[in-house]
C-alpha cells in the first residue's frame, strides 16, 4: 500500500485502508532514498570491493513530533503507526483507529529514517530472482541506522566483516533503519515511540519496509531470501523476526520469507533479562505459559536498568542520541526503582497487570507458542538460525539464547542451528579478536591484504584462529547463497564456546586481548560433560541488607568504569551478613564451561527474600577474581534453594581454590529488598560443569564460626511498629548456650550491655527520640567460648513525645 499524503482526510484514509490491493507502485519516500545513491568501495589498495550506498539524510522530525513533510521529501519512509492483529501470522493491515492515536503519527503513519546499501551492478548484476536482503537492526537505547554501517570490510570491532558495506560488497542488499522513536541529539530521526521490538509494532515495521522494497523493482529484492540480524536490541529483534517468518508485501503482490536469522546477544524473555527470579534452568525447559512465568516476580537489575533507561530518556550524556519511551516504560522504571514488595506497591499496579504481560506476549520470542506449534509440521517456518550468545554479559545472560535453542531443538530434532558463546558485549570485554579472525605471528585481526587476491571466501594467509563473525557469515551464506559466496559449504550444527581471559589469568599463550581456548561439541552440555562438586558445611547467617564493597566492585556499571570491563578482583573480606564458603586447594586444573548449579539449605524468616551468589577463583596470594554470579528469588525461608549461576568458561588452575559468596544483598547490581528477612545457611553444594573427569572436593566456611549469629535490626523503628519500641532478632547457632547484646548511640564509643544471658531470639528495645542506635550481638557456648560480633543499627524517627529513656527486655 502506498503511504498517503499527510493532508489526506480521515475518510480518504479509511477508504484507502479498505481498498483492494493496488498494483505494485514505487513508494515516494523509498524512491527518494533510491535517488540519493553514491558509489562506494569497501576495499583498499589494489583490491576494489565496490558497492552502492543510498541515504537521503536525517529527517527534521522525530519522536513525538510528526514528520509532515510532503511525500518524497520526508527523508524517511512511512509505515503504519499501528497494525491490526497480533498473532504473528504475517504483516497485517493498518489499524487506523489506533494508528492516529500514536504520538508522532502523521495521519496514522510514522516515518522511519532508512538507508539502503546495494551491490555494485557491474560486479554483481541483478540476478533473475533478485538479491537477498539483509535487515540489520541497531541497539538500544541510543542506537540508530548507522549502528552497523561502515565504509570498509576491515572496519574495527564488531563491524569487521559485519556491516552494510561487507554484505553489499558480496551481493546482498542491506536495509539499515532507525527504529520508531529513536532520535539523535537534536530530536531528529524516526517518529513515534519505541515499543521494544514488539511484534505488534517493530516486527510489522520491518516486514512492511522489506515488503515495500520487494515490490519496488528499483531494489531487485528476492522476497524469499530475507535475513534478520543484529545485536542486543537488534538481537531481540532478530529472535522475534524468527518467530514470524512469512508475510505478504503491503500491496499483496509478493510473498516474503525469512531465509536465515542471526541474533547476537539478545533476549528471548525480556522480563527475565531485566527482572530475573532465578527459577529457570538451562537443562529443564521453562514454562511457556505466560501466567505461570509471571507468577513469581524477580529482582530488578538496578544499575543496568537505570543506565538503559537514562540512555533512552535523555541520552548518556544528556542531550545525546536517545529514544522516545512509551509512558508505560516510565511507569515500569518508577515501579522497579521504588522497590519491593512489587505485588502490593501502588506504583507497580499498571506494570504488573499490563506492561509485564505485554513483555512476555509481544516482545519475548520464547513465548511465541504459535510459531513453536507451526514448526512441528510446517518446514517453511523453520528458519536456519545462527545463535551468537554470550557467556559473560550480565544483561542478556547465556540462558537467553540457551533456553530458546533448547526449546527449538526439543520441538524439531535436527533443526538447523549453530551456536557460539563467548566473552563479549554489555559490560564484558568484547574483544575484537573474539569477533574477527586472527592472522600472522603478531595475532592481528585479519586484514583484506591477508586474503589471497582479495578473495574473501578463501582462507586468509597465516590464519591462526577463526572468529565468531566468520562462523556467522559462513552459516548465513550457505542458506542464502549470495553471488559473492553462492557455494558456501554446509555448516556444522554444533556449539562453540571460549574461555574468559582477564589480566589476572592471562599468559603468553593466552594474552589478555584474545579470547581463551575454544571448544566445540555437538551440544552445549557436551562442552563440559563432567561435574566438579564442591561440598561445604557450616552455619552462617545472612540478612536482607548487607552492604559490601565486593558487591560494589562486582556491579557491571561500576566495573566498566573502574576496571575496564575486566574480571572484578577483591583482596579484602566480603564483610558481615554474607556467607562465604571456600574449597580446599585444587589438586589439578579444572576447566569450567557452562552453568554451575548451587544448592543452599537454609532456615530463616521474612518475605521477598532473594539469594545471590558470586563465584570466585581464589589465587594462592589470597586475591579473588569473580568468574560468575547468579540470582534467585527464595520461595520459602525454610527450604533448600537450588539455582544456576549465569554461566562462564574459566580454567581453575591447580593450587587455586573456589569460593562462593552467598548474600541476600547484591546491590547495586540487583536491587536489595525493602522487606526485613534473614537466613541461616547450613552449607552449600556447587556442581560445576567441567571438561575433566568428575570429582568432589571439600569446602569450608571462610571466616565463619560454629557460633556465628546474625543480628536483625529494623532500619527505622517505624518499620517494626509504632512509637519508640521495636524488636531485635538474633539468628542463632546450634552451638550457642546464650547470647550477649550491646548498644550505643551512633557517634559514641562506649558499648552498654543490654542482655547478658539471653536465651530467646527476640529482644524488645525502647529507643530515644531522634537517635540512631547501634547494636551488636554474639553467641556464648556452654564452655564460655564467645563467637564473633554481629552488628546492626536502627534510627528512631522524631516522635511527638520525646520523654522516653531507652531500655530493653527480651523474650523467647
Amino acid at each position: 500500500m502506498r503511504a498517503p499524503a499527510a493532508a489526506a482526510s480521515l475518510v480518504a484514509l479509511i477508504a484507502l485502508a479498505a481498498a483492494p490491493a493496488a498494483p505494485a507502485a514505487v513508494d515516494p519516500d523509498l524512491a527518494n532514498v533510491a535517488a540519493h545513491c553514491v558509489p562506494k568501495d569497501a576495499g583498499s589498495g589494489a583490491v576494489h570491493l565496490p558497492y552502492v550506498f543510498c541515504d537521503d539524510g536525517v529527517p527534521a522530525a522525530g519522536g513525538t513530533t510528526p514528520n509532515t513533510a510532503p511525500p518524497g521529501s520526508r527523508l524517511a519512509v512511512q509505515v503504519p503507526a499501528a497494525y491490526q492483529g497480533t498473532t504473528g501470522a504475517g504483516l497485517p493491515p493498518i489499524d487506523l483507529a489506533n494508528a492516529i492515536k500514536v504520538p508522532g503519527n502523521n495521519a496514522g503513519w510514522v516515518a522511519l529514517d532508512a538507508d539502503v546499501t546495494m551491490p555494485d551492478p557491474a560486479r554483481y548484476p541483478p540476478p533473475a530472482g533478485g538479491y537477498p536482503l539483509v535487515v540489520m537492526m541497531h541497539g538500544c537505547c541510543s542506537g540508530d541506522k548507522t549502528g552497523w554501517e561502515a565504509t570498509s570490510v576491515d572496519a574495527g570491532g564488531e563491524k569487521w566483516h559485519y556491516s552494510n558495506a561487507w554484505f553489499a560488497a558480496r551481493g546482498y542488499v542491506v536495509l539499515t533503519y532507525t527504529a520508531r522513536g529513536f532520535v539523535d541529539a537534536n530530536g531528529h530521526g524516526s517518529t513515534g515511540e519505541t515499543q521494544l521490538d514488539s511484534r505488534r509494532f517493530e516486527i510489522n515495521d520491518y516486514q512492511y519496509l522489506a515488503g515495500l522494497m520487494a515490490q519496488d523493482p528499483a531494489f531487485h529484492i528476492d522476497p524469499q531470501r530475507i535475513v534478520a540480524t543484529g545485536g542486543s536490541y537488534g538481537g531481540g529483534f532478530s529472535w522475534m523476526a524468527l518467530t514470524d517468518p512469512t508475510w505478504t508485501s503491503p500491496d499483496g503482490t509478493k510473498q516474503l520469507r525469512l531465509a536465515a536469522a542471526a541474533p547476537k546477544y539478545g533476549w528471548t524473555d525480556l522480563v527475565y533479562s531485566l527482572v530475573p527470579n532465578g527459577l529457570q534452568r538451562h537443562d529443564v525447559l521453562p514454562t511457556s505459559d505466560v501466567d505461570q512465568a509471571r507468577s513469581v516476580i524477580g529482582m530488578p537489575k538496578t544499575s543496568i536498568n537505570a543506565g538503559l533507561y537514562a540512555s533512552g530518556k535523555t541520552g548518556v550524556p544528556p542531550g545525546s542520541a536517545h529514544t522516545t519511551f512509551d509512558p508505560e516504560i516510565d511507569q515500569a522504571q518508577a515501579c522497579l526503582a521504588s522497590g519491593d514488595p512489587f505485588a502490593t506497591n501502588p506504583l507497580c499496579t499498571s506494570t504488573i497487570n499490563s506492561t509485564l504481560p505485554a513483555f512476555y506476549n509481544d516482545r519475548s520470542a520464547y513465548y511465541q507458542n504459535d510459531w513453536f506449534n507451526r514448526i512441528k509440521t510446517d518446514p517453511t517456518a523453520r528458519v536456519p538460525l545462527f545463535s551468537a550468545g554470550t557467556l559473560t554479559d550480565p544483561l542478556f545472560t547465556p540462558i537467553e539464547h540457551l533456553r530458546m535453542v533448547e526449546r527449538i531443538l526439543d520441538t524439531v530434532s535436527g533443526y538447523p542451528v549453530q551456536q557460539y558463546y563467548g566473552d563479549y558485549q554489555h559490560f564484558a570485554q568484547n574483544k575484537d579478536k573474539e569477533w574477527g579472525d586472527m592472522c600472522g605471528a603478531d595475532h592481528h585481526v585479519c586484514r583484506l591484504s591477508d586474503y589471497p587476491g582479495g578473495d574473501l571466501n578463501a582462507a586468509p594467509t597465516g590464519r591462526i584462529a577463526t572468529g565468531a563473525t566468520t562462523m556467522l557469515n559462513r552459516f548465513v551464506d550457505h542458506y542464502v547463497a549470495p553471488q559473492g559466496d553462492s557455494a558456501a559449504p554446509a555448516p556444522a550444527l554444533d556449539v562453540t564456546a571460549s574461555l574468559q581471559i582477564c589480566p589476572e589469568n592471562a599468559t603468553p599463550q593466552n594474552p589478555v586481548d584474545e579470547p581463551g581456548p575454544r571448544f566445540t561439541a555437538a551440544t552445549f552440555d557436551a562442552l563440559a560433560p563432567h561435574v566438579l562438586t564442591v561440598q561445604a558445611t557450616g552455619q552462617q547467617a545472612t540478612t536482607y541488607q548487607a552492604p559490601s564493597q565486593h558487591a560494589v566492585n562486582a556491579d557491571p556499571v561500576q566495573n566498566q568504569v573502574n576496571n575496564g570491563r575486566h574480571c572484578p578482583v577483591d583482596t579484602n573480606p566480603a564483610g558481615p551478613g554474607i556467607a562465604v564458603y571456600t574449597s580446599a586447594p585444587l589438586k589439578s586444573d579444572f576447566t569450567m564451561l557452562g552453568l554451575t548449579r548451587v544448592s543452599v539449605p537454609h532456615t530463616g524468616q521474612g518475605q521477598d527474600i532473594q539469594l545471590n551468589a558470586r563465584l570466585y577463583d581464589v589465587f594462592p596470594d589470597g586475591s579473588e577474581v569473580m568468574v560468575d554470579r547468579g540470582v534467585r528469588r527464595v520461595l520459602s525461608a525454610n527450604e533448600t534453594t537450588v539455582f544456576e549461576l549465569h554461566g562462564n568458561g574459566w580454567r581453575f588452575p591447580k593450587g587455586h581454590a573456589i569460593r562462593v559468596e552467598l548474600t541476600q544483598d547484591d546491590d547495586p547490581y540487583v536491587g536489595r529488598s525493602n522487606v526485613p528477612s534473614s537466613l541461616l545457611i547450613s552449607g552449600v553444594k556447587l556442581e560445576i560443569p567441567v571438561r575433566e573427569g568428575s570429582q568432589t572436593t571439600p569446602g569450608h566456611p571462610t571466616g565463619s564460626s560454629p557460633l556465628a549469629v546474625r543480628l536483625i535490626a529494623p532500619r527505622l523503628a517505624s518499620d517494626a511498629g509504632t512509637g519508640l519500641a521495636f524488636r531485635l532478632r538474633v539468628i542463632g547457632s546450634v552451638a550457642a548456650d546464650h547470647y550477649q547484646v550491646e548498644t550505643h548511640l551512633l557517634g559514641k564509643s562506649r558499648w552498654r550491655r543490654i542482655a547478658s544471658g539471653m536465651r530467646g531470639t527476640t529482644l524488645r528495645f525502647k529507643g530515644r527520640y531522634g537517635a540512631t542506635h547501634e547494636f551488636r550481638a554474639r553467641a556464648i557456648s556452654k564452655s564460655g567460648q564467645a563467637g564473633p560480633w554481629s552488628s546492626g543499627r536502627t534510627t528512631v524517627p522524631i516522635d511527638d513525645n520525646p520523654h522516653h529513656r531507652d531500655g530493653a527486655t527480651y523474650t523467647g
